[in-house]
């Protein structure tokens, strides 16, 4: 039994006992009354904490020198979720993110090419499957008539090179021969007098047409602007008329240069070349290259024709075969790059996980009860470094319900609270929780409480304020 359940116990005791004694010399006393059978209150009593609603000690995963804590991480600071707390030295972990980021760039390089080659490969056996198909089909029409006019063509080549030189070839090349013969007499040939005289007088009146279009253009040229753009093209054009007429005149003053005449005399030789080839007709070479020509087009017309044979049908399925293989090798190399790649992503996020344990965020929003870390200091993996509860709101926690009391205690239970720095002002609650698993405290097989504030004022009360609850048993007389 709980010493204000004792208490309560004994005080009524001693009353009735008063009353008695009082009453011993008037009236005969009544019958007494057994305390058992006196009905006790029906509740639970413990000591209990303020708690905020939710708390964490926060720890790193990995063990490190701490680098930086942010300026606005103190104790009593309000922070926000995933807020960064702390960091570490993540210098080896970035290293191995770098490294590990380069082989997942590599092996997507790799699943890249291969699938390259697959796709050649499939390329490849569907060309061979055609060829295949065509080998074992009949010709077709115009496979025939295709062929035909390859072997009439060939032909055809082959009586034009046996027959020689027409007399219309023959007259063609000596006809461009006296061209070429001409140009030459033309470049070599001096300049006459009355050519002379008829560019001199160009190259005058050219000259006059510039100046007059000159002056029409000076007396206009700050005027309107449509007038000045007349009259600048008219300008443009009788300079260029006299650009073209000097040229001409220098030509028949200075004659032709070497280079033109070089160019000249090459024609001649060109065009005598052409013509003695045309009159010593078809060599024994060209004779025997357009007969080549003809055995070529007749064979592939009878092959097309006869069919193809049961060797050509194997070669061709052998194609198919070879092809088909060489793609199930690429597609192994495929599925070899793409595990490759599956394998390098995978360690590329188990290294980022790593670094990510280099830093400690909130897990929820919360005030800063304690900071237990500095910069500089070595911190040990799972060490709580950071207390943080969410004081919005409190609750009141008690772990001092043994095994006889707990038994009593429901959840949804009303329960009258009292809190030692608060004297006088009176809390109801509920409960919320009742931990299913006991644990041992100073010898004790006991359980946690956890009870929710329903009524009275919480703006004065802080974490941890030591408190007092009388929970409604469920059923029986209080222990």
């Amino acid at each position: 039994m709980k010493l204000k359940s004792i208490i309560a116990v004994l005080a009524l005791a001693l009353a009735i006992m008063l009353v008695a004694a009082c009453s011993s010399d008037e009236e005969p006393a009544p019958a007494p009354v057994e305390a058992s059978a006196i009905e006790q209150p029906r509740v639970v009593s413990a000591e209990a904490f303020v708690v905020p609603l939710q708390e964490a000690d926060l720890a790193f995963e990995v063990g490190g020198r701490v680098v930086s804590i942010p300026d606005e991480v103190k104790e009593g600071e309000w922070v926000e979720p995933g807020q960064l707390l702390a960091q570490l030295d993540s210098s080896a972990q970035e290293a191995t993110v770098a490294e590990v980021e380069a082989g997942v760039a590599q092996a997507e390089a790799s699943v890249s090419q291969a699938a390259a080659s697959a796709a050649q490969a499939a390329a490849m056996l569907a060309e061979a499957e055609a060829g295949l198909a065509k080998v074992k089909a009949d010709p077709t029409d115009e496979d025939i008539a295709l062929l035909q006019a390859n072997l009439a063509r060939a032909e055809a080549r082959l009586a034009e090179v046996a027959a020689g030189p027409t007399g219309e070839d023959i007259a063609q090349a000596q006809a461009a021969v006296r061209s070429a013969q001409a140009r030459l007499n033309e470049v070599l040939a001096e300049a006459r007098p009355e050519d002379l005289e008829a560019a001199s007088a160009r190259l005058l009146q050219t000259q006059t047409d510039v100046r007059k279009a000159q002056a029409d253009y000076d007396r206009v040229r700050y005027g309107n602007t449509p007038d000045v753009q007349t009259v600048g093209s008219v300008l443009e054009k009788a300079t260029l008329a006299y650009e073209a007429a000097q040229a001409d005149y220098d030509k028949l003053v200075n004659g032709a240069t070497a280079e033109q005449i070089a160019t000249a005399k090459a024609g001649v030789a060109e065009a005598e070349a052409a013509l003695a080839k045309v009159q010593a007709g078809a060599t024994a070479e060209q004779i025997g290259q357009a007969q080549a020509d003809v055995a070529a087009a007749e064979a592939n017309l009878n092959k097309l024709l006869v069919g193809a044979t049961d060797e050509d049908i194997a070669i061709a399925e052998a194609g198919v075969d070879t092809a088909g293989a060489n793609l199930e090798t690429v597609k192994a190399q495929v599925a070899a790059a793409q595990s490759g790649l599956a394998a390098a992503q995978a360690q590329l996020a188990s290294a980022q996980v790593q670094l990510g344990k280099t830093q400690l965020s909130a897990p929820f929003a919360g005030q800063i009860s304690s900071l237990n870390i500095d910069v500089g200091e070595i911190v040990q993996p799972g060490v709580p470094v950071i207390a943080l509860g969410d004081t919005t709101g409190w609750q009141i926690e008690t772990d001092d319900l043994t095994e006889i009391d707990v038994v009593d205690v429901q959840i949804g239970a009303e329960v009258e609270i009292s809190v030692d720095a608060l004297p006088g002002t009176a809390f109801k609650g509920q409960v919320v929780r009742v931990t299913p698993k006991s644990e041992t405290k100073a010898g004790d097989v006991t359980y946690t409480v956890l009870i929710d504030i329903t009524d009275g004022d919480t703006s004065r009360l802080h974490w941890g304020m030591t408190t007092f609850v009388d929970i409604e048993a469920d059923s029986g007389i209080a222990r």
